[in-house]
Formats: structure tokens, sequence, C-alpha cells
């Protein structure tokens, strides 16, 4: 594949175009390159574009839900009789949509949710993707004091911003266009003190359920109450809720 430098001009003009088209509607993007991602990630998980290709990783703030989700829902592209969860679906309209936002250059959409199977191995690892673009801070449990292998614990991003009250979900990835001007961006580390990385990491892992662990830190914007009932609920429960909600909007 052909590959072309952007000059700093014109990957600033891509990524405010990208912005205008996802600042609407809840989501934002963060730059990074792909050779930061690769260099994180075991050779099985890393992402077969060049090194200096542009990325984004894409994460969605508490205003999604009312700005993406249940407008969708009202739309003739919401199929009632799927299987497959409304929210993917969603993120897939609208971040599978850029492409024609970009036409004439190779995108390629990776969501959170895409498998390679048989053996269902992530097609991107979005956190790792969300740190080395600087969205959020990537808290792993191997890399905290005191917590051991045998603990099995996952590890969590915390946003600066909202803390737990977003979702990172997937990448953009221009795979013909590299850029030199773009600078590392380090992720905010918002939580200093060893302890609380602890308590954040347990809470994530054994008390997820009580949502605790998304206010670790003050953050400016939560979940509103229709997004929290509707994530409460189980999947195989959520049907009914999502009657409500269309007829709500109506």
């Amino acid at each position: 594949m052909n590959l072309t430098n952007l000059s700093e001009e014109e990957f600033e003009c891509i990524s405010h175009q990208l912005k205008s088209r996802l600042s609407c509607i809840g989501l934002e993007e963060y730059p990074f390159k792909i050779q930061w991602y690769n260099e994180m990630v075991s050779p099985k998980f890393r992402l077969p574009f060049d090194d200096n290709c542009m990325a984004f990783a894409i994460i969605s703030t508490p205003d999604m839900f009312e700005l993406a989700f249940l407008p969708f829902l009202r739309t003739r592209l919401f199929d009632h009789n799927s299987n497959n969860d409304p929210i993917d679906e969603c993120m897939k309209y609208h971040l599978n949509s850029i492409k024609s936002d970009f036409s004439g250059i190779d995108v390629e959409v990776i969501h959170d949710f895409e498998l390679f199977m048989p053996n269902r191995r992530p097609k991107v690892l979005v956190q790792t993707a969300a740190h080395v673009s600087g969205a959020a801070f990537y808290y792993k449990p191997d890399v905290i004091e005191g917590i051991s292998a045998s603990d099995r614990l996952l590890g969590v991003c915390i946003h600066p911003r909202f803390g737990g009250w977003f979702a990172i979900r997937g990448i953009v990835v221009f795979t013909s266009l590299t850029t030199d001007s773009l600078e590392r961006r380090q992720p905010k580390d918002v939580i200093q003190a060893l302890e609380l990385k602890k308590k954040l990491l347990y809470k994530f892992n054994i008390d997820w359920k009580d949502w605790s662990y998304r206010d670790i830190i003050p953050v400016v914007k939560k979940y509103s109450d229709l997004q929290i009932k509707y994530f409460s609920l189980k999947p195989c429960d959520r049907k009914e809720y999502l009657n409500y909600l269309i007829n709500l909007q109506n």
C-alpha cells in the first residue's frame, strides 16, 4: 500500500473533521501512532499497519446515550428483532459512517466488541489504545506493588474528567496516512496513592455492580439516570426498557 505522509496542517485538518463528526454525538477522539500501540502489546495483538500510521482511540462520554443512542433507537436503522447489542449497533452505524466522511482515504474501524474466531481474541486491546493515545490512564495490576498474579485482577482505564463514567468504543485507523508531526501525549495518572490504586482495581473486579469504582476521582459529569438504569439491567432484561425509551423519545 502506498503511504502518504501528512504535513502538520493536513493532520490538523483531518483531526478537526473527525472531532466535528463525533463531538455532536457524545464521542471523543484521541490520536496515536500504530507503533505506540504495537510496542505495548504482545505479538499476537499487534495491528498490521505501518508504524507511523495515524489512528484514533474513540471514547463515549456520558452524553453519548442521549445524543447518539436514544436518537438511533427512533430510526429505521435500529432492528428491534436483532439479537445484537443495541449499543454496539449504534456505535457500528456512527463509526462506520466515518468512512464515507473521508471518501478516497483508506479508513478501517475496529470496534471494541470485535473478536477473532474461534478463539475469541479481541481484534484490538482498547484500553491499551486509550492509554497510548493519552485518553485515559490504564491501571494494570501487574505494575502495582502488593497485588499478586494469583489475584487475577483485570486492569481498568480512568479518564481524567469522567473517571469511570465513559467507555472505549474502538479505534479508527487511517491505514494509508502517516504523520511525523504527532507528539506522544502521556495519559494523566489521576490516582497517585498506591492504596487508592488497589482500591480501584478491587472495586472494579469484585464490587463492579455497585459502580463505585467509577467515582474513584471527582468527575465533571456522570451517566444520566436513564443510562444508569439501562446499563444496570442484564442484557436479556433490556428489551422492555428499550421500548420505554423509544416511547419516551416520541
